[in-house]
């Protein structure tokens, strides 16, 4: 069954009969520590921040409570453990409470000092506007005798959420076979695809192969193609740059684009990125692929050797289009000296004036 856990200040009593009630009628299990359903180890070295974050570790859902009183541990220890675990939670905030922080964050605005209103004041000040401000995290109002039915209506709210996005996975797996027979694709599975394929927590190998789905079908959209040339999987960017002709298909290919993917491939640390679109740039259209190869840095041999195979390979095309003086100037920086990277050039630098630095005259030895 799914766990809930109520946290909060001492003063959550006030809402604790109706959060049992409402999360049993879920069908769930509630938590608090005001009846003792946390996880605790009693010992010489025992921490209450410890058994909370522990407790949220195992809860299902978690839903902060301002009554009145800001609770130290549940916002210092226990929002900062839903956050970083993922946890799905809620944050509640009784209305006259919320009605009064509108009021003092207005009245002490940002930059403004906070230290002439009494403990309780600055606290709750300080923690909604790290909830909303900062956080950026929604805190819902409830009013007296209303906490029952909003907790009811936010808690449906999460498992809509949750059922749409078994529904996406669902989705998703029953199109996984169908990535190798693109041909069978519908458009909803092509959109399912390009939703894989952006999907950084998504398996590599299947966003692979969504991709490979999509060129063979050529459905990809623009944003979706320069989502990926962002992507942080070394894997997934590889084989974007490897069927951008596929990707985008529009031909002439647009200059700006191939811009883009030429200062996407200057910004890598990884050399496969420029050497594999050294090919894709030339063959999908060689007057353009050479005007924006003029742009790449040729500063690895690897990808010098290649663009010089691959326009002596186009050299017939090369003459009929006219492109000589333009291939020539290509053909001089692969013939240039490697220049050194970055890091070398300030290495030595650092040397030299370590070199050029006048000795410091030794100290006198001690007098015992």
């Amino acid at each position: 069954m799914i766990r809930v856990m109520l946290c909060g200040a001492a003063d959550t009593r006030q809402v604790q009969d109706a959060f049992v009630q409402t999360v049993t009628a879920f069908g769930g299990v509630p938590w608090h520590f005001l009846n003792g359903t946390v996880n605790y180890i009693n010992s010489a070295s025992s921490d209450w921040e410890q058994n909370s974050r522990a407790t949220v570790q195992e809860a299902d859902v978690c839903v902060f409570v301002i009554v009145e009183e800001i609770g130290r541990i549940t916002w210092e220890t226990e929002v900062t453990a839903a956050l970083l675990a993922g946890k799905p939670f809620l944050v509640l905030c009784l209305h006259p409470t919320y009605e009064r922080y509108l009021v003092l964050d207005a009245a002490f605005p940002p930059p403004a000092s906070l230290d002439s209103l009494p403990e309780d004041r600055r606290e709750l000040v300080r923690t909604l506007r790290e909830i909303e401000q900062e956080r950026q995290l929604t805190a819902v109002p409830f009013g007296y005798g209303q906490f029952e039915e909003i907790l009811r209506r936010e808690l449906s709210k999460l498992f809509d959420i949750a059922l749409g996005q078994m529904e996406e996975r669902n989705r998703r797996k029953s199109i996984r076979p169908l990535l190798n027979a693109p041909a069978r694709l519908t458009m909803t599975d092509l959109k399912a695809a390009q939703d894989i394929a952006v999907d950084e927590w998504e398996d590599k190998q299947v966003r692979k192969a969504a991709l490979r789905a999509l060129a063979v079908r050529q459905a990809l959209d623009a944003e979706t193609l320069h989502s990926l040339l962002a992507s942080g999987e070394q894997g997934v960017l590889r084989t974007t740059v490897e069927l951008l002709a596929d990707l985008h298909p529009v031909r002439p290919p647009d200059p700006a684009l191939l811009e883009h993917v030429v200062a996407m491939a200057n910004a890598s640390d990884d050399v496969g990125i420029p050497r594999r679109l050294i090919p894709v740039l030339l063959a999908m259209d060689l007057p353009r692929g050479i005007e924006a190869l003029a742009l790449l840095d040729m500063d690895d041999t690897g990808s010098k050797r290649r663009l010089a195979a691959i326009l002596e390979a186009h050299e017939d095309a090369i003459a009929r289009g006219g492109l000589q003086t333009a291939v020539a100037s290509l053909l001089e920086k692969c013939l240039s000296q490697t220049s050194e990277a970055d890091w070398k050039t300030r290495c030595r630098a650092y040397l030299a004036r370590l070199g050029s630095t006048p000795a410091l005259p030794a100290l006198p030895d001690p007098e015992y």
